[in-house]
This record gives structure tokens, sequence and C-alpha cells, in this order.
């Protein structure tokens, strides 16, 4: 005599992936928030090398001499730094080495740049961004991409911008306020405001939350 067989009903099964279905939305929640950011982490890592790298050039005397004519970053004289006359045209690349140059180079030779290619020139100073990618000025050794103001900071009042791209050519490569950012919850282009006296800042609200926010500085360390 055969034996019958047991199956789940249709409804055992339907009230099955219900179940599944309430625990999947309570749990993958949980379970980003958990994850890390690491467009945040990588940002946060970038502000703090800018703030780093902006304190000491601005505070150079030998750099930026002050002498009552200058408030930081305007005084684009020509200034040597380990046997180099900056702004120059060694490079490692065809960067313009006008007075907008000075800074830009200055910034990256003080930075572990993964090549010594450096392009300081306004061509490379904005990314395009709305998903689409531009090449930066330099590349760090961590994947950022930089790019950095081609100015002579002048007037002293000035905003001028540094963007960082954290993951390169990746996307979404844009700005959470780029109209067309599709993926503003994780954006990967930031931009610091920086002025002739040192000072900086940023402007956009995600940009301000990521800066405030208590994640340890180790998990951009680990990146």
């Amino acid at each position: 005599m055969l034996q019958k067989r047991k199956a789940f009903t249709l409804a055992e099964v339907m009230i099955t992936l219900a179940v599944l279905g309430i625990l999947a939305s309570i749990i993958l929640p949980a379970v980003s928030r958990i994850r890390p950011n690491k467009s945040k982490a990588m940002f946060k890592k970038a502000y703090y090398v800018a703030e780093r790298m902006v304190y000491e050039l601005v505070n150079d005397q030998d750099l930026y001499p002050s002498n009552g004519s200058y408030v930081g970053f305007d005084n684009t004289a020509t200034a040597s730094y380990l046997g180099i006359e900056y702004p120059t045209n060694n490079t490692g690349s065809a960067a313009n080495a006008g007075e907008g140059a000075k800074f830009c180079q200055l910034f990256a030779r003080k930075l572990n740049t993964a090549s010594d290619d450096i392009y300081c020139d306004a061509a490379h100073s904005v990314p395009t961004g709305g998903g689409t990618f531009k090449a930066p000025s330099f590349i760090t050794s961590d994947g950022i991409h930089w790019y950095m103001p081609y100015s002579d900071f002048k007037p002293i009042n000035t905003k001028n911008y540094i963007y960082v791209d954290v993951n390169g050519p990746k996307a979404p490569n844009c700005r959470c306020t780029d109209a067309n950012c599709y993926d503003c919850a994780t954006p990967d282009i930031f931009q610091i405001v920086l002025l002739p006296d040192g000072k900086m800042s940023v402007e956009s609200t995600i940009e301000k939350a990521y800066l405030k926010s208590n994640d340890s500085m180790q998990d951009a360390r680990d990146h």
C-alpha cells in the first residue's frame, strides 16, 4: 500500500513567505545601519588630511610669507620647497605653472601621491559630476581623487573649492547637491570650501552630517 506524501498547502506557503518578508523588512535596515559607510569614512579622512595640509602651508613663512600685504594663499610669489621653486613645470605632467598652480603643487608634494603626475590647472580643478568622471589634479595612494583650486586666492574673501572623489571613476560620480545624482544616500564626490586665510568649511547638509558624526576615524584609516 502506497503511503500518502505530506506537503505544504498553498496557504501555509503564503504564510511562510509573508513571515519571511516581515523579518527581512526588520533585519535589512538594521544590517545596513551596522555596515560601515565607506564613502563617509573616506570623506572624513580626506577632510582631515586637507585640514592638516592647509594648516601646514598657510603657517609656513617660507612658502607663504606674510608681510602685511597678504593674508595667506594670496601670496603667489615663487617659493622654494625641497630644492624646487613653486609654482613649477617640474611636476611630471604638462601642468600649468602660473600663479594659480602654487597651492595645488605644494599641497600635492606634501602628500603621498600615487604617481608624479600632478595636473594643476583649471581643466583639472572641478569634477564633472552628475554621473560622469573627469581626471583629477592628482590621486593619493589611498585612491582618493583630488581636484584642487587653480587660483590666485584674490580677493581675500573669495571662496575656493577642493573637491574629492573618494572612489575615482566608480559610480555614482556625483555630489548629493547635483540635480541628477541618482544615489544621494551615498554620494562619492564632496566639496571643501577654502578661504585665502586657510579657513575651511563645508556647505551641503550631507557633508556637514558626515563630519559631525561620531564614527571613529579608525574606519577611514582602515580604508
